[in-house]
């Protein structure tokens, strides 16, 4: 095996991850999840490539450990790939055949072919020749019963993506034609579905979307397309950089970088599945985006996404306890937990570990990534027609404006648009307007009372959100979580139901404002609405976010407020040349 050893202070993070890992294990050398009480396989592969690669690129005294750690997860792989009944489709479990397992077939064997893989040609000559014949069967076998027709037929582009990843793994190791064309034909498929702005649907309506608000961007599953598409094409010898290929990554790529902070978060309310998470961001995604971004460096040259790849390492590193355990997020007024387990965010640490070279790298190459490339007085705006998101910059903010977005409820689709949804200091990378996920009365939006209750309109949106919630409550009652368990069904009547029925009006529930962009901001024509989008009548907003060189410009105009009660503005704290007049205006700096 090859060593390229990497520097410790990149290499730690994940070593200590591993260790982590390493200490859920039981007699049988399974990583035991403590929450949901069963071996995630899909992300054990995981485990097996971080172990693999540390074992190159961390000091040789610990190649050892690392190794061993490795082939134990490979041999736990190979025991769990079974055949599905008389099919001669053979799957790794649990996948689907255990819902608490938090993922599915086509997830976990395309980590499982992918992770067989690597070990088969990573390990090389310290795999034993029976390890190696499995590792390499295994893989195979699963990618030819079974990814090859799944990563074309899944419903969601984040899933088949995967199952990609594992598909053209397999084929590296076998060389058979008919997984090189289904890997290809994925690849197109995913590049079909993708609009034309570089976002993507997380679950396409024309895939089989059963809510709207799903077929939303989301920040969080956005990089695994790019990612995984750029990791594919490595394996089956193209060059993600040429055609047909490239301009669709450059694109996607590309979105992926606007919705990044300085402090290298990213704008967590554009967000198609916000029920997962427990606060206005996550940074679980991040492994994803540092491959997908350090990868995208080294094929496209373009130095932004090699600054975004450190950024992004730096703040899932922020992220990482003294002990190694992965956090979505860092506590706070209003956040709780996720709902994802530490153990899938750990085992997600491989995509790192596949570019410590890049990263070493890219840290050489751009030592300072604190600011962004935009500075003094000179102004950006790009503008997403297809995710209606707008970001705005200059030297002293970055900001991001959402326009139209699908139709939402509490657990699909993006719960604030129509306006400012986040705006970040450069000077301090400070939070310039409190956003909190779900809240009707927010900072920088008007809100007010209009009608009375109407638990019809909060059963039109929260009934299907009721029947999840049955589910919720069993998964928290599998991870001994007894009080979560009780109160799932009334947390999701209070948010899916009632406060959709709610007389709340907002400024940010707006789901099909009239958008403007220009040279230096972006305009809205916007109504009054209730959560969930439905309008008050003769309701008439104007909204102007504009930069100026100094920082951003908000301009609030009330054209016709509608027959409401109780109009208010929330002013951000940090506002500053605040005018109280024919309409509202102030700073963000």
């Amino acid at each position: 095996m090859n060593t390229q050893r990497s520097p410790e202070h990149l290499v730690e993070p994940l070593r200590r991850t591993l260790a982590w890992l390493m200490s859920l294990r039981d007699a049988q050398g399974r990583i035991w999840c403590p929450e949901h009480g069963l071996e995630h396989t899909g992300k054990s592969a995981g485990a097996a490539v971080l172990a693999a690669r540390l074992a190159r690129h961390d000091a040789p005294e610990r190649r050892a450990a690392h190794v061993g750690a490795a082939i134990e997860q490979g041999r736990r792989l190979v025991a769990n790939l079974r055949r599905e009944g008389t099919s001669e489709c053979h799957t790794f479990w649990p996948g689907r055949h255990d819902p608490f397992n938090s993922s599915n077939a086509v997830i976990d064997g395309g980590a499982c072919s992918d992770a067989l893989a690597e070990l088969a040609l990573e390990l090389g000559s310290e795999l034993s020749a029976d390890d190696a014949r499995a590792f390499r069967d295994a893989s195979v076998l699963h990618a030819r019963t079974y990814l090859r027709y799944a990563a074309l037929d899944k419903g969601i582009p984040a899933q088949r993506a995967w199952g990609l990843s594992g598909l053209a793994a397999a084929w590296r190791v076998c060389g058979d034609e008919v997984l090189e064309n289904a890997a290809l034909q994925a690849v197109g498929a995913l590049e079909g579905i993708q609009h034309p702005d570089g976002s993507f649907p997380y679950h396409p309506l024309e895939w089989g979307a059963e809510h709207a608000g799903a077929s939303d961007v989301s920040s969080f599953y956005h990089s695994r397309i790019p990612g995984f598409t750029i990791f594919a094409l490595e394996q089956l010898g193209r060059d993600p950089s040429r055609a047909p290929f490239a301009q669709g990554i450059g694109k996607a790529v590309d979105f992926l970088e606007a919705l990044q902070a300085p402090d290298g978060t990213k704008c967590g309310l554009v967000e198609a599945k916000p029920w997962y998470w427990g606060a206005e961001y996550e940074v679980a995604s991040h492994v994803f985006d540092v491959y997908t971004f350090a990868r995208a460096w080294k094929h496209f040259g373009e130095p932004r996404f090699g600054r975004a790849a450190l950024r992004a390492f730096r703040a899932w590193c922020e992220h990482l306890s003294a002990a190694g355990v992965p956090r979505s997020h860092l506590p706070g007024p209003e956040r709780k937990k996720s709902y994802q387990c530490p153990v899938f965010w750990a085992c997600h640490a491989e995509w790192i570990a596949r570019v410590l070279p890049d990263l070493a790298e890219l840290e050489q190459r751009f030592p300072d990534t604190q600011t962004n490339a935009v500075d003094g007085i000179d102004l950006s705006v790009r503008w997403y027609p297809d995710a209606q998101l707008a970001r705005l910059e200059d030297g002293a903010v970055l900001a991001w404006v959402r326009g139209a977005r699908p139709a939402y409820n509490v657990h699909h689709g993006s719960p604030h648009g129509a306006g400012l949804i986040r705006a970040v200091s450069k000077r301090d990378r400070r939070e310039l307007v409190r956003r909190q996920r779900l809240a009707a009365d927010q900072e920088g939006e008007w809100s007010a009372r209009a009608g009375t209750f109407a638990l019809g309109r909060g059963l039109e949106h929260g009934a299907q959100a009721m029947r999840f919630s049955l589910w919720l409550m069993r998964n928290h009652a599998r991870g001994r979580r007894f009080s979560a368990a009780l109160g799932a069904p009334f947390d999701v009547l209070r948010r899916g139901v009632l406060e959709f029925a709610s007389s709340a009006v907002s400024s940010s529930f707006d789901a099909s404002p009239l958008v403007e962009v220009d040279a230096t901001g972006v305009s809205l024509r916007s109504r009054l609405c209730w959560r969930g989008g439905l309008a008050v009548p003769h309701s008439a907003l104007e909204r102007r976010f504009e930069l100026d060189g100094r920082g951003l410009l908000v301009h609030e105009n009330v054209i016709a407020p509608g027959a409401v009660r109780a109009l208010h503005y929330g002013w951000p704290e940090r506002a500053s040349e605040r005018v109280n007049g024919d309409g509202l205006t102030y700073r963000l700096a």
